[in-house]
């Protein structure tokens, strides 16, 4: 079931900082990239960061998530996030969908390496518009639909 979920909810927010921290620890593994900033984001960092977060349950598990902001620009996706063990479901894709149903332009950064979420957003309809380095070497994609 796709509802949005309640960031200022202790419970809600624990238990989307766990499903963070299992799939972003996947993405750190794929990439190569142990530094990931969401591995290292706290509780009340997330409950405080301002996003909306749409989510995927099933049978009341958490699956799946997007969070995003918004401003006169369109809307920044600032993490998707599906559990290890409900990938290859479509769940990215049903909350990319949803999104899309704002009718603004959205904007999304992901790590060069991550072909998988690449692949995503460009199914998605999102294209790619630049590369950025940072200074520790981590290279990033920004992509933007439509």
């Amino acid at each position: 079931m796709l509802h949005h979920l309640d960031l200022h909810d202790a419970l809600q927010a624990a238990e989307l900082l766990a499903l963070q921290r299992l799939a972003y620890q996947q993405e750190a593994e794929l990439i190569g990239y142990a530094q990931l900033p969401p591995l290292r984001e706290s509780l009340p960092e997330l409950m405080d960061c301002g996003e909306r977060v749409l989510v995927w349950r099933e049978a009341g598990v958490l699956l799946a998530a997007l969070g995003y902001l918004h401003d006169a620009q369109g809307l920044d996706i600032c993490r998707l996030m599906v559990a290890p063990t409900a990938q290859r479901r479509g769940l990215g894709r049903r909350l990319l969908a949803e999104l899309a149903k704002q009718q603004r332009p959205m904007r999304v950064m992901t790590a060069a390496a991550n072909l998988p979420a690449i692949a995503l957003y460009q199914q998605a309809g999102f294209v790619l518009r630049r590369e950025i380095v940072l200074p520790d070497g981590l290279k990033l994609v920004a992509l933007q639909h439509p």
